[in-house]
């Protein structure tokens, strides 16, 4: 029987993907679960909500959390932590040669 395939949606400048991203071949292998990677871009969502940034600079307070949340789940999970410097940094600049990614069948485990 085949292994189960979980599907892990993610964008490439997202600060919680990359927390997830940074783990999810070790869990998925340790369970012994295949990852297809299927990249989107958050921007197109945002845009749709009426925002032209994150909601992480459009409600401070949430950025300030989520800038403290990161840097201390980084910490404990033994990550490299850089804030990056303009942020949101456009995801599209990583998705050029993903076009049509999600359609693959790349897959960790």
């Amino acid at each position: 029987m085949p292994a189960p395939v979980l599907n892990f949606w993610f964008d490439f400048a997202s600060t919680y993907s990359y927390l997830a991203a940074m783990r999810i071949g070790t869990l998925a292998q340790d369970a012994g679960v295949r990852v297809r990677f299927r990249p989107f871009l958050l921007g197109p969502i945002f845009k749709a909500q009426g925002w032209n940034t994150s909601p992480f600079n459009l409600y401070p307070a949430k950025g300030r959390n989520m800038w403290r949340d990161l840097e201390r789940s980084c910490a404990e999970l033994k990550l490299p932590f850089r804030r990056p410097d303009p942020f949101p940094v456009s995801a599209e600049q990583f998705t050029g040669g993903t076009r049509g990614a999600g359609r693959a069948r790349s897959t960790v485990g």
